[in-house]
């Protein structure tokens, strides 16, 4: 099993020993968990997990490299729910759909005011509108030509870097038969990468704009990493504290 030093970052493979110290340091060493699967990560920690990726393997494979699909959804929600938190001023967690083929990813908010735990839960479908793509029309036609439960929503990332006629959008959207409870698109500026804006397409327009680094500020409080009890269908939650979890 891997590990890894809270201390000095030292990985090791130990094995016979649940409670490890660095050979190095002497610090206690944090076991590796084995994947995604039941895990709630913060926005924040999506979003600098994203970062680590670019400055590891390039922005170039990042973006492209199927090897980190699910860690580009991921992100892609990560901004979406740090939307919806300026929108609504509520936490939000990122789950990544390990076991079934849809949704890509859930957006989980905890709501604890009736005295007990209550989970409302955003099943998402994640697109891109990539580079190739003149209109992004030709990605939402191909989404909604699909059958997705109509509580399901689709989220888009922009980055083909085209100028978006939002208005015009809307108008076409509403000529065609829609399968998601809702559409929203997702981009960062052209002039400031640090400013984001997420724009619901569907039903009814709603524009949130906001500083990434503000809003990643905002949320350092939060759990980075929670697990749900018994094979995620509890309402319990645990926060995993120092967590390791390595980049695939």
């Amino acid at each position: 099993m891997e590990y890894l030093c809270e201390g000095c970052s030292r990985r090791e493979e130990i094995v016979g020993d649940d409670a490890p110290k660095c050979m190095h340091c002497g610090r206690p060493m944090v076991r590796a968990a084995s994947s995604y699967t039941d895990l709630w990560l913060s926005p924040n920690f999506v979003v600098h997990r994203m970062q680590k990726i670019i400055e590891t393997y390039g922005v170039y494979e990042a973006r492209d490299n199927r090897r980190f699909q699910h860690e580009r959804e991921a992100w892609t929600t990560a901004l979406w729910g740090l939307g919806l938190t300026e929108l609504y001023k509520r936490e939000y967690w990122i789950e990544i759909e390990m076991r079934d083929s849809t949704p890509d990813t859930k957006l989980h908010r905890l709501d604890q005011s009736s005295g007990h735990n209550k989970i409302e839960t955003y099943n998402v479908e994640v697109a891109e509108w990539e580079p190739h793509v003149d209109d992004l029309m030709q990605i939402i036609l191909q989404k909604c030509g699909s059958a997705y439960p109509d509580y399901f929503g689709l989220v888009i990332l922009g980055r083909s870097g085209k100028l978006l006629d939002l208005d015009a959008t809307i108008e076409a959207i509403r000529k065609i038969k829609v399968p998601f409870a809702e559409i929203w698109i997702v981009g960062r500026s052209l002039d400031n990468r640090d400013n984001v804006q997420t724009v619901r397409l569907y039903p009814a327009r709603v524009d949130v704009a906001f500083s990434l680094a503000e809003a990643l500020k905002r949320t350092e409080g939060q759990p980075e990493i929670m697990r749900r009890g018994i094979r995620g269908t509890g309402t319990e939650l645990y926060p995993l504290g120092v967590t390791y979890l390595p980049i695939p």
